[in-house]
């Protein structure tokens, strides 16, 4: 496997290439550091119901059942592998991907044969399946019981009314009871290979030796006849299926999310990554902690330090979340609506676009610190279709009048909906 250059606006070190059986891999040398990060990730998430076009449903909750199950093997749990080589490692399921970690200061070589060993040879059983289930829906109910949990997917099902990013990406207790070892080959096979995959790293490590480990292992994989996993898009209604949702939970303050949903889908790459950027810029401008309506809603004490205004999107889904916990709920939403309502008349303004671009500079160099976010963020690009550090050239690029279209085309009155939770009793 030949390793090249991939140029990039921060002239960072970023080589890339394919191994023979088209495992995309992206490393970045930092021989600076003294550990390294390395993250394997596939293009199946929570979203993902049906099987490349195939017409295969796939339960609700499978790509987190996968990410469990391959911790386990004949040998025993796969982590206490990587603890005798001195190493961490960890899994997450997103709403479209899976991925694979391990962080080590040494036996950076073996950590990096272990992590391609154990994702890409499964081991099931329909007794460790079984006993998986128990563990597992242990776990959905634990997510029952988290407030955060309840008024985020709440707010979801008021914005979705069939899009399968409304559902628990752990699934629930009955779509799990549904999973045997048999759906779990036949799903893994359609989203584990080679071709459906990248492995990014970054740290103290030789390229060299990188590809070596990775073309050694490739070698014992069968040839990938597979193509990427191409995601659908499900019928799905342009607004909001509810305007509200609201339950009473074991809390001690109340806690609102004033939700947005995209109604602007699909695109290519460079489409889709200006939508989330001019959406978290806009975000950024008008509720970060720099802004007026911020320091105003704080001051009067209507947010504290758990108010966050974030921007989720793909092709098919986009939601945007403002909120936090809050004594005065209603006064909360009321300054939230009029605060963007006054936004959509007057527009962002030069200064505001000019803050938020330093700061997103900010962000991108300090990155470069930290192993994880490298390794994180070119996995993330790679399968968004994205080059390295896309956000600091598009950043560049963006104008105030693009902030303003934005802000009106998302940020409309009748996308909006209301999650809240408020304590028993009140």
């Amino acid at each position: 496997m030949k390793l090249e250059p991939i140029e990039n606006s921060l002239s960072e070190t970023i080589l890339g290439g394919f191994s023979s059986r088209g495992l995309r891999v992206l490393v970045n040398p930092r021989p600076e550091f003294v550990g390294t990060f390395g993250a394997l990730g596939t293009n199946f998430g929570s979203v993902d119901r049906v099987g490349n076009g195939q017409g295969q449903v796939i339960p609700e909750g499978l790509a987190h059942f996968l990410e469990h199950k391959l911790f386990e093997d004949q040998m025993g749990d796969v982590s206490d592998r990587f603890s005798a080589l001195g190493a961490s490692t960890n899994a997450m399921t997103g709403f479209s991907g899976t991925t694979y970690i391990f962080s080590s200061m040494n036996e950076v070589s073996a950590c990096l044969e272990l992590l391609l060993s154990f994702v890409q040879t499964p081991w099931f059983t329909d007794e460790l399946v079984q006993k998986e289930q128990g563990i597992i829906a242990q776990e959905i109910r634990m997510y029952d019981d988290d407030p955060d949990w309840r008024i985020f997917f709440g707010l979801l099902r008021c914005l979705y009314a069939s899009h399968p990013v409304r559902d628990n990406i752990a699934g629930s207790v009955e779509s799990i009871a549904e999973i045997d070892a048999a759906t779990l080959h036949r799903c893994y096979k359609l989203f584990y290979h080679p071709r459906n995959m990248c492995l990014s790293l970054s740290g103290a490590l030789d390229p060299e030796v990188v590809a070596e480990v990775v073309e050694r292992d490739q070698a014992t994989r069968p040839l990938d006849e597979l193509a990427p996993h191409v995601r659908t898009n499900p019928e799905e209604e342009l607004l909001p299926t509810s305007d509200r949702h609201e339950e009473e939970l074991s809390v001690s303050r109340p806690r609102l999310l004033l939700g947005v949903k995209e109604t602007v889908l699909g695109g290519g790459p460079l489409e889709v990554a200006r939508r989330q950027l001019c959406s978290r810029i806009v975000l950024d401008a008008l509720f970060g902690r720099a802004s007026d309506a911020y320091q105003s809603l704080y001051s009067d004490g209507l947010v504290d330090e758990s108010f966050s205004a974030s921007y989720s999107g793909e092709p098919s889904f986009g939601f945007s979340t403002l909120g936090g916990d809050t004594d005065e709920p209603d006064q909360l939403e009321d300054r939230l609506r009029e605060t963007l309502a006054k936004a959509r008349h007057e527009g962002l303004g030069v200064a505001a676009l000019e803050r938020v671009r330093r700061k997103i500079h900010g962000m991108i160099l300090r990155s470069l610190d930290s192993t994880e976010n490298i390794a994180f963020g070119m996995l993330s690009e790679h399968f968004h279709g994205l080059k390295p550090f896309a956000a600091l050239e598009l950043v560049e690029q963006l104008t105030v009048e693009e902030l303003d279209n934005r802000l009106r085309e998302h940020f409309r009155e009748d996308a909006f909906a209301v999650s809240l939770v408020r304590p028993c009793g009140s």
